[in-house]
């Protein structure tokens, strides 16, 4: 599997469609690979390589509607284009993160999840905040 810090954007921010699509091709790749180690026939072979691609494209965007419909992702200015042709931006998901979940946002809504299970993070958020209250009266 892939290092997931790797897929960020020229912003630097997490690239999560891209991560998904990327580690579903991986799976799909060593599917592939396995079919072959498998099958001495070049017709059942080519076949089940086929079928096997059609299958993980077909899951990728089963995975991608669902997000798509929560608004995490949103397709990618290259989804119409029929060709199967490599986007830069999207770097071949046909989807990117939504403009409404900017990396900033995911990282203030784990940061106080996270503080439910780590003492020493609500201890800082509750010093942080009296401060703040302090600050404004």
């Amino acid at each position: 599997m892939n290092d997931w810090k790797n897929f960020v954007d020229q912003n630097g921010d997490f690239q999560l469609a891209n991560f998904l699509y990327k580690n579903i091709n991986d799976l799909m790749k060593h599917a592939l690979d396995m079919g072959t180690l498998l099958s001495n026939d070049q017709h059942k072979l080519r076949a089940y390589k086929e079928q096997t691609k059609k299958l993980f494209k077909n899951k990728w965007f089963d995975i991608a509607r669902c997000l798509e419909h929560f608004e995490v992702i949103d397709k990618c200015i290259c989804f119409s284009d029929q060709r199967e042709v490599y986007c830069e931006i999207c770097k071949g998901a046909r989807y990117k993160i939504s403009n409404y979940l900017s990396a900033d946002e995911v990282r203030d809504v784990s940061l106080f999840v996270g503080a439910m299970q780590d003492a020493e993070v609500q201890e800082k958020l509750q010093k942080g905040l009296m401060k703040l209250l302090d600050d404004l009266s």
